[in-house]
Order: C-alpha cells, then structure tokens, then sequence
C-alpha cells in the first residue's frame, strides 16, 4: 500500500478513535452502566469495519505475492537441477582445443522438483542425439560415487532409450516442492554424442515437456573405446 494512503488511513482511524473516546466519555460521566456496554459495542462493530477493509487487501497481497513467487502460470510446473557424477574421461583434441569429456557409463542426476499448487505426474522420460561424430582419445580414470536411484541412457538405439534399472518405473508423482532423484546411466560405443533429455510430464489438466541439459548446453558423452584408438 502507497505512503500516502497509509497515512491518510492512520489519520481517518485516529480521528474516529479521538470520536469514539469522547462519546464514551461523557456517557461514563451520565450513566456508567449504558457506557460501558455502548462502548464495548462501538469498539466492535469498529473492529469488525477495519477488518472488513483490511482482510481481502491482505489476502490479495498474499496470493500476488504467492503466484509472482510460483512464476508465469503458463510456464513449466517444475523445476530441474542437473549434475554429472561416476565419470572417467576421454582426453579429445576438438581442433579447437583439448577438452575432456565424461566417458560413456558415467551417471546423469536429475533432481526434479514442483513448484506447481497442485500435483505434477511425471509421465516419461526421453533422450534426444543432436549430433555424432568420429572421435578418438586417451581415457582417465575418476573416483566414482554410487548411484541413487538408477535408470539407464541408451544413445546407440534408434531412437535413444532411457531404461529404468530397478523394478520403479514411470509415472513418479511428486507433490508440491518435493523432489525427485533420478540416476541416470550413460552409454554409447559410437563416438562422439550430444544429447538431452525431455522429462514429460501433467498437471492440473495440461501436458508438456520439460528439457534437461546443462544451464542451456547439450550433454557430451564419448565413447569408452573411441574409433581409432
């Protein structure tokens, strides 16, 4: 609420306040039983007048400032978080300089959480190649952790599949900000890959699909025993 209005409400209260005081009091001075149950009337038909102006403005507030937290009603119900772990390397000379890129069989973790009111059903999982090419390099070893929750991505079949390890399978439901682990498994023998992941998923009455990558760049996953090696 504007400074101004504030104000001008403290001033329009405070003066109905001084007005109510100086009934009550000079009814007090002309029969103190009447004043004070005419007071106790006053004061609570004046409380419940504050409250009736007051408590839809509060509440309106309070869902503005709940959806703008929620973001635009038309967006994702969900947000992602993406890690690579358990990864080797293989040393790739890109021409444009040597990176090192996860080995095939390292793990993608992909913590999924609502932001929605309601409900999101996660109804399927799908990886999608964006390019290939020959590459070969020297592989790293890296000290792993052990997966979580485990699925696998197969990016040699056509098209990728992504494989639940474990007899849990989709559809996951997870309610409102309460995450959802996924370990993912990563292969190829073919290469070098780029790929993403689209999550599918439905709430209150609409379906989408949500892609994962990292921070708006694709996964590269290099095969284990490169061609030409």
């Amino acid at each position: 609420m504007p400074r101004a209005d504030r104000r001008h409400r403290v001033l329009v209260w405070g003066g109905a306040g001084g007005a109510v005081a100086a009934a009550a009091g000079a009814a007090l001075l002309w029969d103190p039983g009447q004043a004070l149950a005419w007071a106790a009337g006053v004061l609570a038909a004046a409380a419940a007048a504050y409250l009736g102006q007051q408590a839809p403005q509060q509440l309106q507030e309070a869902l503005a400032r709940r959806r703008a937290a929620r973001g635009p009603a038309g967006g994702d119900p969900l947000a992602v978080a993406v890690e690579v772990r358990n990864h080797d390397y293989v040393t790739l000379d890109l021409g444009d300089g040597v990176v090192d890129v996860p080995a095939a069989g390292h793990t993608v973790r992909v913590v999924v959480t609502s932001t929605a009111s309601s409900a999101v059903v996660l109804t399927g999982l799908r990886a999608e190649v964006l390019s290939r090419e020959e590459a070969a390099g020297d592989l790293a070893r890296h000290a792993a952790e052990l997966p979580v929750r485990r699925f696998e991505v197969l990016l040699d079949s056509d098209p990728p599949r992504v494989r639940a390890l474990a007899e849990s399978d989709f559809p996951y439901r997870i309610a409102a900000d309460e995450p959802e682990v996924l370990d993912l498994l990563v292969s190829t023998e073919r290469g070098l890959v780029r790929w993403v992941l689209w999550l599918d998923w439905a709430s209150a009455g609409r379906q989408g699909s949500t892609r994962i990558d990292l921070q708006g760049h694709a996964f590269r996953t290099a095969a284990r025993l490169p061609s030409g090696a």
